[in-house]
């Protein structure tokens, strides 16, 4: 990675959230291993993880700029990996009915059924058992655009694979193609606020000791957000309800730092212990649905009359604009949806493999997801910044249909060839013990984290101080 464009790229994403403090110079020290890609996974994951980073120096140092900010680039592509084993072994990425799945058009389709009620949802739109071979042998039966057409309509995960230049002629991509990486709005007029950093250990100093963060967030991106804000010392509250499905891995590999629990939003009782904790919060990081909280009276407006000085982060799929605002999706959709899993093939066979026709080759970890989060908690932590100076609400939003319009900004496709799996991580890996047994995932970039990851529902939901 070429350390000028490294800067050049900071420099663009710092300028995207307000303030005039100058951004604090990084000393990257480069990784030793690459991330085997036809698009620059290595640069938005450096980038993403770096803005953070210095984002967080400058929160927490009244001299931020006078002296450069370490960044390991080993451990800010480990940090972007997923790599996590749980008493020594791996932990299915995938459920069973996820996966590719070739139409009669000859064209493939990607479902994400990792979710129960997913799985159960395109059994039932195919109308047969919720098994493989059964929804195999009933997308085959299907043109792959009718199929992503039914699935996107019952609110299902499922995309079928494109071009890139079949992405281009998309309206959806017609319509984001203009947006910016992150975008901030002024939602009010509101005092400054100063948290106060609590006494004991987790007063020590760090750049976040005293926010609050309330942690509306599920699997990936926004998880990644809030776990980067715990490790620079925010008291970060994951909240959802019990009756909603989770992804094992995700809860385990994202909930360093932070505590869980039950707030079910659409009783009553719910909607006011929620209302209770964002009046207190510092900062709400909104990664749910779009338009979810909004429907239960806490949208982005509605907090900051609720909460004047809050600070609201909102994550999705495909944006708010366009024929597709709001649907529902995940990194390896984006991907599918977008051309970069067929681009990867092509660049794959460019570079010497033997690809065969219509097989993807996708992204090499889940580099849209981790880049939007991190990108979330630079934002998050800019904004802190500016209310404490200036005031004010305000609003940033991120989604990983924009990350990737950025990865894709920066080059490519490259004739490559993939890796067989990923390098040797473990320099860069932490081993800790915990309610979920023997976990070993990658170390915080920078800061610390102070708990294990710990089940959901584990805590009540009150703010430690």
């Amino acid at each position: 990675m070429d350390p000028t464009a490294i800067d050049a790229e900071l420099d663009r994403i710092w300028s995207l959230a307000p303030g005039d403090d100058i951004r604090p110079p990084l000393s990257l020290a480069p990784a030793p291993f690459t991330l085997a890609s036809a698009f620059p996974v290595d640069t938005i994951a450096t980038v993403s993880v770096a803005a953070a980073t210095l984002a967080a120096a400058a929160l927490g140092s009244a001299s931020a700029g006078a002296e450069p900010v370490p960044l390991d680039g080993g451990g800010a592509l480990a940090s972007c990996t997923g790599w996590l084993r749980r008493n020594g072994e791996p932990i299915p990425v995938w459920a069973d009915l996820s996966g590719l799945y070739r139409c009669r058009d000859g064209r493939a389709v990607q479902i994400h059924a990792n979710f129960p009620h997913h799985a159960a949802g395109v059994a039932a739109r195919l109308g047969v058992p919720e098994e493989r071979e059964a929804v195999a042998a009933a997308i085959a039966r299907w043109d792959a655009f009718e199929l992503e057409r039914a699935l996107i309509g019952d609110g299902m995960i499922g995309g079928a694979y494109r071009t890139l230049s079949e992405w281009a002629a998309h309206p959806h991509a017609a319509a984001t193609a203009g947006l910016p990486l992150l975008d901030v709005e002024r939602l009010g007029d509101a005092d400054p606020i100063r948290p106060v950093a609590p006494e004991g250990a987790a007063g020590d100093g760090r750049a976040l000791a005293g926010v609050r963060v309330l942690d509306c967030t599920r699997v990936l991106a926004g998880p990644v957000c809030g776990q980067t804000l715990a490790a620079h010392g925010a008291d970060v509250l994951r909240v959802g309800a019990a009756h909603l499905p989770f992804i094992p891995m995700g809860v385990m590999s994202t909930g360093f730092g932070k505590r869980n629990a039950y707030v079910d939003l659409d009783a009553v009782e719910g909607r006011a212990t929620f209302a209770a904790l964002a009046a207190d919060a510092h900062v709400l990081v909104d990664a749910y649905r779009p338009g979810s909280l909004a429907a239960r009276g806490f949208g982005p407006s509605e907090l900051a009359r609720q909460r004047p000085g809050i600070v609201v982060v909102e994550i999705c799929a495909f944006d708010w604009v366009g024929p597709w605002a709001g649907r529902r999706g995940y990194d390896s959709i984006i991907q599918t949806t977008s051309g970069l899993a067929l681009a990867g093939a092509d660049a794959a066979r460019a570079g010497g493999v033997d690809v065969p026709d219509g097989q993807p080759v996708h992204l090499p970890v889940q580099a849209l997801d981790y880049a939007t989060g991190y990108l979330a908690a630079f934002a998050a932590q800019r904004l802190v910044a500016h209310q404490r100076r200036e005031g004010g609400s305000w609003r940033a939003r991120l989604s990983l249909l924009r990350t990737r319009n950025w990865l894709t900004s920066l080059g490519g496709p490259t004739p490559f060839t993939p890796a067989a799996g990923l390098p040797d991580l473990s320099p860069w890996v932490h081993t800790v013990d915990g309610p979920f047994g023997h976990i070993e995932a990658p170390l915080p970039v920078a800061g610390r984290w102070d708990t294990p990851p710990a089940p959901l529902g584990t805590s009540p939901a009150v703010w430690l101080s």
